[in-house]
């Protein structure tokens, strides 16, 4: 495979995943060296938890130096062992060489040990009027206070960044957070998405988190997942965020909090005024009851409302929470996804609230009116016992154009028909019906076999006389 990827010249593209051995230690790195070095096309280069450890980073940091193009524009580094056993030198060549790479927009570090120099570096890179690093994963890789504020002071130049990653750096303790909270204030800053999950952060660093926002109208995802120590009251501080006049949040991972039934009240309140989130995570929270859950549903009753996602897995959701969000998903048409579990742990009795959520055959019209908009539970529903309907419907929704159609096809023309709907409309008016129908072609699917089926046939078979009365109209 070396041998044969080294002669490529026009690969864009070359990644190298989850590799459960050293690139460098078995030479697959040092075979790739003339692939690298000679191949001017090369836009993105991944090596996604796959080790190469510090011999590996000081050979790619050669190679990226020996490039006479520097046309790299994502360089994904994370999980590759560099650093943990020379205390992050190895990895200074390799940050020093991507100075030279104006193109460079995504840089993903995750897992490693950057070290004090290696960070330095790093901030001198951002620090760089050329820099167009736009997305940079620092995720786990043993940053202290001090070098947070190497970063946050480069960064407090720069206007380009726009996504950054710290969570997991445990070495930053609650008082090192201060230089990013300043940052976050300044009117300067750019930033649209910043993760801090499993990390240091508690109350304190919240409520000063959330200041720091106040005024902040760049900010459009924040996840904070994994952060229990921020505590009930830390979240409802939270919360407020999404009630802040400008504020543009678009996406909250709250999840694996220990959050209860006072965050999803609070969350509840604050939603209630807010037309920006678009997706909202609250996974393993065990601790919300049905209460929480019920608080909750009522912001999908909301007409500003503009969620698409929301993200419930791993929680104690039972019928009465599972009722409540079907009730009130009845006029929405903004959530595409329900994420509920793998699988959802819904009873018959909360399949059969969304079925009729999904597809209402109390009549054509409540049929027409139905939920056309979710799309998924977030797990496929194709074997689920007892979700078979919702499973047909979900599938017939992402097809978007004419499910509407299907729908009533499938509910009042085939199987056990009734022409109830017709009795009292003029038969002039039900040769345009006919003719919809004509063109309409449902696909049921029963286990393994696809049955195609016309359902002007069954309108047809439901009441033969309809052909003396359309008889008389041709003639």
């Amino acid at each position: 495979f070396c041998q044969g990827i080294c002669q490529n010249r026009s690969l864009q593209r070359f990644a190298l995943k989850f590799c459960d051995f050293d690139l460098f230690d078995k030479g697959i790195l040092q075979e790739l060296v003339p692939f690298l070095v000679h191949n001017q096309c090369l836009r993105v280069l991944d090596f996604y938890f796959s080790p190469i450890e510090s011999g590996g980073a000081r050979l790619l940091g050669s190679t990226l130096e020996r490039r006479t193009n520097k046309s790299i524009e994502k360089f994904v580094l994370s999980g590759t062992e560099m650093g943990l056993d020379d205390e992050g030198e190895s990895v200074n060549d390799l940050l020093t060489s991507l100075k030279e790479y104006p193109h460079l927009k995504t840089l993903e570090l995750e897992t490693n040990d950057i070290g004090p120099a290696g960070c330095t570096i790093l901030s001198s890179l951002l620090d760089s009027p050329n820099s167009q690093v736009e997305k940079l994963d620092l995720r786990d890789t043993d940053i202290d206070n001090n070098m947070l504020v190497s970063l946050t002071s480069s960064l407090a130049k720069n206007t380009v960044l726009q996504e950054l990653n710290l969570g997991n750096n445990l070495s930053i303790t609650v008082a090192g957070w201060a230089p990013l909270l300043s940052l976050l204030r300044s009117p300067t800053c750019n930033l649209k998405k910043i993760s801090l999950n499993e990390s240091t952060i508690n109350y304190n660093v919240t409520v000063a988190l959330v200041d720091s926002l106040t005024n902040n109208h760049t900010l459009t995802s924040l996840v904070l997942c994994g952060n229990p120590s921020i505590t009930t009251p830390g979240f409802v501080a939270v919360s407020t965020l999404l009630q802040m006049e400008g504020t543009n949040l678009e996406h909250l991972d709250l999840g694996e909090n220990e959050l209860d039934d006072d965050v999803a009240v609070a969350l509840s309140r604050s939603l209630a005024k807010n037309c920006t989130l678009k997706s909202l995570m609250l996974n393993d929270n065990p601790s919300i009851t049905a209460a929480g859950f019920i608080a909750l549903s009522a912001v999908l009753r909301n007409p500003i409302s503009r969620l698409r996602l929301l993200d419930l897995r791993e929680n104690n959701i039972d019928d009465d929470s599972t009722i409540a969000f079907a009730t009130s998903l009845i006029n929405n048409h903004k959530l595409k996804t329900l994420r509920l579990g793998t699988p959802p742990p819904i009873s018959a009795t909360g399949w059969a609230a969304f079925a009729s959520l999904l597809c209402d055959s109390s009549s054509i019209n409540n049929t027409y009116l139905s939920n056309h908009t979710l799309l998924s539970f977030g797990y496929s529903l194709r074997h689920l016992p007892g979700a078979d309907k919702v499973h047909l419907c979900l599938e017939l929704n992402k097809r978007n154009e004419g499910c509407r159609s299907h729908k009533i096809i499938l509910t009042h023309f085939i199987g056990r028909f009734s022409m109830e709907p017709f009795a009292k409309m003029k038969v002039g008016l039900l040769v345009h019906v006919l003719a919809w129908i004509s063109k309409l072609r449902v696909e049921c699917r029963n286990g393994s076999c696809c049955i195609s089926q016309s359902a002007l046939f069954h309108f047809f078979r439901s009441e033969p006389s309809l052909f003396g009365q359309l008889g008389k109209i041709n003639a």
